[in-house]
């Protein structure tokens, strides 16, 4: 770096791109350049979906598409990284010795021919339970040593970095949250998830999370969201709210995720989002940019919480709230005795006593009476 003046240049870019996402490539370009390095990279690994993604603008696009594909499998470096402290420089000697990194086909067949030498040196931005985000600079084939003068520029640099990528993702999370407000995601009685395309959970509402920590029904499949038994079905109805080009069927759709007996089977809802909030997709920092909002309907649970509300309104028993829930089916008295395992007898004593209760002489008029004590309810929720 020739000067003071371009020093503060690249550090007033750097929180510029933590401002504006499309300044990133730009950026790791100009950090390149101040080294004197000829590769530079931003990588990120989510290990739990196993999913990575790199930020290299100086790469051959085909070369990083193999890298993604295979060769990123095959390469022992990134699986040594994570135990290094953020901030702290680390080199490809550190990782591995060169002479055996050279001797790996990875080496020979994809670092080298991408520019890349064995004089490189990196440091992790953010390392957080499974996920992980690093920067990486190389030089060129043949300039095999570092210089003192690039190791002092990435160093003055890395501060500033790990602050812009924690800014940016803390920018993305509110965004995120606003459009959860827009979608009224909090005030959902049900569970409610934003998911981006790829099935990510980006946010969930505190029934969504109780359901995901039991896991039935609905669980996380290698980092994405699935539906137990059948994954694909579920990742597809998202992956449709991100098509540019109308799927089949349209965005979305609706599943129901059978449970063991006697549980009901939850109703999963999947809808494009409504916000018109611009959200930046920011992979290389961990965050998607969300496309659907996943509502799941638990019956157990809505039958449960009915109940309850009933015995509160109304002062009815639990037999009797039992009955009245499903009375609110509307088949009648002897069905509802059928699915409660009662006779008819019995459920003509509990139905006098749940008239007298609500002050209310027909079915018709009590379904009424209790179809307004739920919309009461969630209006309270």
């Amino acid at each position: 770096m020739s000067g003071d003046k371009e020093l503060i240049a690249l550090i007033d870019l750097i929180y510029q791109a933590a401002l504006d996402n499309d300044l990133w490539p730009g950026l790791l370009i100009k950090l390149a350049d101040a080294m004197g390095a000829s590769q530079v990279s931003m990588t990120s690994r989510d290990q739990r979906a196993d999913i990575f993604t790199t930020l290299s603008p100086r790469t051959d696009p085909d070369f990083l598409a193999s890298y993604r594909q295979y060769w990123r499998l095959q390469n022992p470096l990134w699986q040594r990284t994570t135990s290094w402290r953020v901030g702290e420089i680390y080199l490809l000697d550190n990782l591995v010795p060169r002479r055996d990194y050279s001797a790996t086909p990875v080496f020979n067949e994809w670092w080298q021919p991408s520019g890349r030498g064995l004089a490189a040196a990196g440091a992790n931005l953010l390392v957080e339970e499974q996920f992980s985000v690093l920067v990486y600079f190389a030089n060129r084939p043949g300039k095999d040593a570092l210089t003192d003068q690039q190791l002092w520029t990435l160093n003055v640099a890395l501060r500033h970095l790990i602050r812009a990528v924690r800014i940016n993702r803390r920018l993305c999370e509110l965004d995120i949250k606003h459009v959860a407000a827009t979608e009224r995601f909090e005030a959902f009685s049900q569970g409610a998830l934003l998911a981006d395309a790829l099935g990510r959970v980006v946010r969930a509402n505190a029934a969504a999370k109780a359901m995901l920590d039991k896991g039935s029904g609905i669980i996380l499949d290698k980092g994405r969201l699935a539906a137990a038994g059948c994954p694909d079905l579920l990742q597809r109805l998202i992956a449709s709210c991100a098509l540019t080009a109308p799927a089949a069927g349209g965005p979305g759709g609706e599943l129901k995720i059978p449970r063991e007996l006697p549980m009901l089977p939850l109703v999963v809802t999947v809808t494009p989002l409504r916000s018109k909030v611009r959200l930046a997709d920011v992979p290389w920092i961990g965050v998607g940019t969300p496309v659907a909002i996943v509502t799941v309907s638990d019956p157990d649970l809505d039958r449960r919480r009915r109940e309850k509300n009933l015995r509160s309104r109304f002062s009815l028993t639990s037999a009797e709230s039992r009955l009245a829930v499903e009375i609110l089916k509307g088949d009648g008295r002897a069905a509802a005795a059928k699915r409660r395992g009662i006779s008819d007898a019995t459920a003509k004593t509990q139905l006098a006593s749940i008239f007298d209760k609500t002050g209310t002489h027909r079915q018709a008029e009590l379904i009424r009476l209790l179809l307004d004590a739920a919309d009461a309810q969630e209006m309270e929720e």
